[in-house]
């Protein structure tokens, strides 16, 4: 068979397995990219029909891609209303979440290199970047995994805020410790104005294009070009931001955020008009995110392979990943007044996923030595993190108590009827009399 007939098979297979295993997501309570990794597994370290040479070659193209998508899908999902209500402790958590988990996996990463399993040349700050890379957990699997498990909104809310936040941490600690770690300075003064100029400059020139977009959204609501508009907007300011010695990632951020609340937004700053980014465009957004999430996961699947040892540190840092949660967790929701099993809901709400696999390609990318088999460890880790998630989701899901877990909209519906009382059927009554014709004049 010739090779675009296999590319082309290959692209449907993904394709038709990824709404396969959405399917199955609602019905077993597996999360879809499981599926999607066994596929890449398939067609990589098993069949060798996708080399990871291949696939190097188009990951640089493909990353970034996938990192303005991710972070557009991860900033426009945050509301200014969730952060009102959960604010202060989704933040709390997210923040001591992210942070223990980079203690914890810069130490294991150090205690790796001990055994020979990292390269000799690592020190510390390679340690608190993979820590960085693998920190935080993945709004792409999160948030429709609680769509569909339809917990209360006040615990939906704390893992979907967590969740976006640690994502943008993981994109802005990342590319600011690999920006030191290629600079070679132990200037931390410096270092440290550096990056404060990178994110000044990202944060500005992504704050005016996101104002500037809500000013095109009034007109782009029910455009069919609105998205396309949107996302080459995006790629260009990724781009421009990069070359000026900004933080790219956070002027996407910033963007996302901006036009994901373009309603409250437009009437703090006296639109006349709302501006919203519409059906049609998160419509849009939301097929690209689904084709971006089953290429990427298939690809995670595919680049598995030898070193085993980075494997099997990958599959430990996992577990690291799920330690490191517990006391971040208790201190996180310390007086929330959630009961235990509620707290280990979130301990096993941890999967790693799009953010950390694009962020693994970017140290070797941006020059950082001997880093050019470190995604074969953070794969790994993605993978072991879903796994862990998958198998302990629905089983803590099942001991939440009844306040914690929401009544579907179908259960509702159905609940409502039996409660209203049947009408008692009444006789047909007799029709009324004519009126009299009016007489002739």
């Amino acid at each position: 068979m010739d090779p675009v007939s296999v590319f082309l098979i290959v692209v449907a297979a993904i394709f038709i397995l990824g709404v396969i295993g959405e399917v199955a997501f609602e019905r077993t309570g597996v999360p879809d990219v499981v599926w999607l990794i066994g596929v890449g597994m398939l067609l990589g370290p098993i069949t060798g029909i996708l080399s990871r040479e291949r696939l190097l070659a188009v990951a640089p193209y493909f990353g970034a891609l996938t990192l303005v998508i991710v972070l557009f899908d991860g900033g426009s999902s945050l509301r200014l209303s969730e952060l009102g209500k959960a604010a202060g402790r989704g933040s709390t958590t997210a923040l001591l979440s992210f942070c223990f988990s980079v203690a914890a996996v810069t130490a294991a990463t150090a205690l790796a290199g001990v055994f020979g399993w990292l390269p000799e040349s690592w020190n510390w700050m390679h340690g608190l970047l993979v820590g960085a890379i693998v920190g935080g957990s993945s709004s792409v699997i999160i948030m429709p995994a609680l769509s569909k498990a339809r917990l209360s909104s006040r615990l939906s809310t704390l893992l979907s805020l967590e969740s976006a936040i640690t994502d943008v941490l993981c994109v802005v600690v990342a590319v600011a410790v690999i920006r030191v770690v290629v600079s070679g300075s132990t200037d931390f003064v410096a270092a440290a104005g550096e990056l404060g100029r990178g994110f000044g400059i990202g944060l500005g020139v992504g704050c005016v294009t996101g104002l500037l977009l809500i000013l095109v959204l009034r007109r782009l609501r029910k455009s069919s070009s609105g998205y396309p508009i949107i996302l080459g907007t995006l790629l260009l300011l990724y781009v421009l931001v990069d070359s000026m010695g900004g933080s790219a990632a956070l002027a996407i951020l910033s963007v996302a955020a901006i036009t994901g609340n373009a309603p409250a937004l437009s009437n703090v700053i006296g639109l006349a008009k709302q501006a919203s980014l519409g059906r049609s465009i998160e419509g849009f957004h939301d097929q690209m995110t689904f084709i971006v999430k089953s290429f990427f996961f298939t690809f995670i699947g595919a680049m598995l392979g030898p070193p085993w040892s980075l494997v099997a540190v990958g599959l430990g840092l996992s577990v690291v990943l799920l330690i490191a949660r517990v006391p971040a967790v208790w201190l996180g929701l310390l007086g929330a007044g959630f009961p235990p099993s509620a707290r280990t809901m979130v301990i096993i709400t941890l999967p790693r996923g799009m953010a950390a696999g694009v962020l693994a390609m970017l140290p070797h990318q941006m020059g950082v030595p001997d880093t050019e088999l470190l995604p074969v460890a953070i794969f790994a880790a993605v993978v072991g993190s879903i796994a862990i998630f998958a198998v302990g989701f629905p089983i803590y899901k099942g001991r939440l108590p009844a306040e914690l877990l929401e009544v579907g909209p179908a259960a509702v519906e159905t609940s409502a009827r039996e409660s209203v009382p049947e009408t008692p059927s009444l006789p047909p009554s007799e029709p009324p009399p004519a009126a009299p014709a009016p007489a002739d004049s």
